[in-house]
C-alpha cells in the first residue's frame, strides 16, 4: 500500500494545495451561500478535485527528475488567480469570452490593465488570497520530507489518504466520462449543454476552462461556415418593392402565452394588444412553437435561414438580416440582453454570432452600444439615436428582456405597472402558497409591462407604412401544472406534453398600420386566414422575405405560413441536437 500511496505521501502539500486551487474552498463557500447543489453534486465535485489532485501528484512524481513541480504549481496558481479575480470583480468564472480577450491582448494592453485595475478592491482580495495559499504552499514544501516521513510511520495517515483516493476514484470516474463527453461534442450547442449540466461548475475553474477552450474552437468553425453561406447568399438578392416600408421584428423573452389575456388569461395582462386586435390591426397566431427553450439556441436558428424540422444546422445557412441589407433595407439591431452576464456560456455562443465583426459589416446599419434597466429604455435609446435617420425601407430588430426570470426585476415598480398582487391569483392548486402566488403576480405585471413596450414600439411606426412581428424566444413555466417556475435543460425523459405546452408554445402576433392595411387588404386577409397554421419561429425569415418583397433563393414558400404552398410543421423535431 505504501508504494501505491507514495506519489501522494511524498507530495502532501501539492495534494492539499491542488484541491484548494481547483475549488475546494470556493465550491463549499458557494454552496453555503446559495445551496444550489445536491449531496450527490457535492460528492461529484470533490471527487473530481481529488482525482485531479491525484493526477497532479502522479505527474510530479514521475517527472521529479525533470524538476517540473514548480511549473505545475505555476500553472495551477495562474488559473486560480485569474478565476479568483473574476469572481471578486465580476461574480463569474473563467469563460470563453475572457480567454479570447487574454489571447488577443498585447503587452501594452496588459500594462494598461494593471495600471487600471491593480489598486482596486477585487485585486487586493485576489492578491491576499493567492498570497495566503502561496505561503501555505511554501510552508508545506519546506516541511514536505518531514510530512512524508511522518505519514510513512503513521498508519492513520495512510488509511486517511487511501480513503481520500478511493473517494477520488469514485467521483473521478464520473469526471473522466464527463470530460470524454466534452471531447466528443461536435457543436457549440452540445458543448454549452455539457457545461450547463454540471451543477457544481461555479467555483471550479477546470470545467469552465475546458469548456471555454472547446467553445472557442467550435464557435470559430461554426462562424466560418455561417459567414461563407451568408456571403454566397447575398450575391443574388433583389427587392421588388420601391415604396417606403418599415418592418419591425420584436423578439421577446420567456413569454408564457397562457398568461396573456390576448390568449384568454383571466388577468388583463395585454390590454394594448387586445385593443389592437379588436380594432382589426393585430392578428394573434394560435399554433406557433419555438425551436428550443434556450435563448442562444433559439436566436441562432431564428436569425439564420435553416429549418430545424429538416435537421438543418443553423451554421450551414445564411444570416437573414444580411439578405435584407443587401436588398436595400436599413437594418437596425437593438438588443437589451447582449450585456447580460456576458461571460455565461449561452451569452458567448450567441453574441459571438450576432455581434461578430464580419456579420455586423454584412448585416447592420447600426446596433446599440448600451442596454437599459427596463426594455422601454432600450426603445427610448433607439428613438433618440436613430429615430431621425431611418431610411426609406427599414428592418428594425428589437431583442427585449421581456419576462425573464425573475420577472419582478423586469418592470418598474410604480403605480402604472404594479397592478397585480398575490391576492389576484385565484388558482386553487394545492402546491401554491403566498410566495408562489406573488411570483405569478410579478409575472403578470412583467407581461403587462411588456405589452406597454410593444405599444411604445408601435408608436414609432404607427403613422407609416409598417408591419410588426412579435414573438418571444421561448415560453416559461409559471406554476401552471406543478410547483415549478422557469425552464429545464431538455432531456429525453423530461420532454412531456406539458413542457411543450408551457415552455415551447409561444405567442406570435402580426400587427399592421392603417396605411399598410389600406393598400394590402388581400394580403392582410391572407395573414388572418393563416393564423391557425402550425408554424415554428425558426422559419420566420420566409414570412419576412414575403412581407418585404425580397427575392432570394433562400426563400422557401413551403416554410412561409402565409403562402398557399405552406406545409404545416406538425412533425416533432429533435430539440436535443440543435
Amino acid at each position: 500500500m505504501k508504494k501505491l500511496l507514495k506519489p501522494v505521501l511524498q507530495n502532501i502539500p501539492l495534494f492539499v494545495v491542488t484541491i484548494l486551487l481547483l475549488g475546494g474552498f470556493d465550491v463549499f463557500y458557494h454552496q453555503y451561500i446559495f445551496h444550489e447543489n445536491t449531496t450527490i453534486g457535492m460528492f461529484l465535485a470533490y471527487g473530481e478535485m481529488l482525482m485531479m489532485s491525484l493526477l497532479v501528484c502522479l505527474a510530479a512524481w514521475f517527472t521529479r527528475r525533470l524538476h517540473l513541480k514548480p511549473v505545475i504549481y505555476l500553472l495551477l496558481f495562474a488559473i486560480y488567480a485569474v478565476n479568483c479575480y473574476l469572481r471578486y470583480a465580476y461574480s463569474t468564472d473563467i469563460s470563453a469570452k475572457i480567454l479570447l480577450l487574454l489571447f488577443e491582448t498585447n503587452s501594452k494592453e496588459i500594462s494598461g490593465f494593471f495600471k487600471t485595475y491593480l489598486f482596486t478592491p477585487p485585486m487586493y482580495k485576489t492578491i491576499f488570497v493567492v498570497s495566503a495559499l502561496l505561503l501555505l504552499t511554501c510552508i508545506g514544501e519546506a516541511q514536505r520530507e518531514r510530512l512524508a516521513r511522518l505519514s510513512a510511520k503513521t498508519p492513520i495517515w495512510q488509511i486517511l489518504t487511501l480513503v481520500l483516493l478511493i473517494g477520488g476514484l469514485g467521483g473521478g470516474g464520473c469526471a473522466v466520462w464527463r470530460y470524454a463527453r466534452l471531447g466528443l461534442c461536435q457543436t457549440t450547442f452540445e458543448a454549452e449543454r455539457w457545461l450547463m449540466e454540471i451543477p457544481f461548475r461555479k467555483g471550479m475553474p477546470i470545467p469552465n476552462l475546458c469548456y471555454s477552450l472547446d467553445a472557442i474552437r467550435m464557435s470559430g468553425q461554426d462562424l466560418d461556415h455561417m459567414i461563407a453561406a451568408t456571403e454566397a447568399a447575398i450575391q443574388d438578392v433583389s427587392c421588388e418593392k420601391g415604396d417606403s416600408l418599415n418592418i419591425v421584428l420584436v423578439i421577446g423573452e420567456s413569454f408564457n402565452k397562457y398568461h396573456a389575456s390576448l390568449y384568454g388569461y383571466s388577468l388583463d395582462t395585454t390590454p394594448y394588444q387586445c385593443e389592437q386586435r379588436d380594432k382589426g390591426n393585430l392578428c394573434a397566431f394560435t399554433h406557433v412553437k419555438a425551436p428550443h427553450n434556450m435563448t442562444s439556441i433559439v436566436l441562432k436558428n431564428v436569425l439564420c435561414t435553416n429549418n430545424v424540422h429538416d435537421n438543418e444546422p443553423w451554421y450551414e445557412y445564411p444570416y437573414f438580416p444580411a439578405i435584407f441589407r443587401q436588398a436595400g433595407y436599413d437594418v437596425w439591431f437593438w438588443d437589451n440582453q447582449y450585456k447580460w452576464d456576458p461571460d455565461a456560456a449561452w451569452a458567448f455562443t450567441l453574441n459571438s454570432v450576432i455581434f461578430n465583426e464580419r456579420i455586423q459589416q454584412l448585416s447592420y446599419t447600426a446596433i446599440n452600444d448600451t442596454g437599459a434597466t427596463y426594455d422601454a429604455g432600450l426603445i427610448d435609446d433607439f428613438e433618440e439615436k436613430k429615430g431621425d435617420s431611418l431610411g426609406i425601407r427599414n428592418l428594425m430588430i428589437f431583442h427585449l428582456g421581456g419576462q425573464h426570470f425573475p420577472a419582478s426585476m423586469q418592470y418598474p415598480h410604480d403605480e402604472q405597472f404594479q397592478v397585480f398582487s398575490a391576492s389576484d391569483i385565484r388558482d386553487q392548486a394545492p402546491y401554491l402558497n403566498a410566495e408562489s402566488r406573488q411570483r405569478i403576480a410579478d409575472y403578470a405585471n412583467a407581461t403587462r409591462y411588456n405589452d406597454a413596450v410593444i405599444h411604445q414600439i408601435i408608436d414609432l411606426v404607427e403613422d407609416t407604412n409598417a408591419l410588426l412581428v412579435y414573438f418571444p424566444d421561448h415560453g416559461e413555466e409559471v406554476y401552471d401544472y406543478r410547483d415549478f417556475y422557469g425552464r429545464e435543460i431538455l432531456q429525453k425523459d423530461v420532454i412531456t406534453p406539458e413542457l411543450i405546452k408551457y415552455q415551447i408554445e409561444i405567442p406570435f402576433i402580426i400587427w399592421c398600420s392603417d396605411k399598410w392595411k389600406a393598400s394590402h387588404e388581400a394580403e392582410w386577409e391572407a395573414i388572418r386566414q393563416a393564423s391557425d397554421r402550425e408554424f415554428s419561429t425558426d422559419n420566420v425569415c420566409h414570412l419576412l422575405f414575403r412581407l418585404a418583397g425580397i427575392k432570394t433563393r433562400e426563400y422557401k414558400a413551403e416554410r412561409d405560413p402565409v403562402s398557399q404552398e405552406f406545409v404545416p410543421q406538425t412533425k416533432p423535431y429533435n430539440m436535443l441536437s440543435l
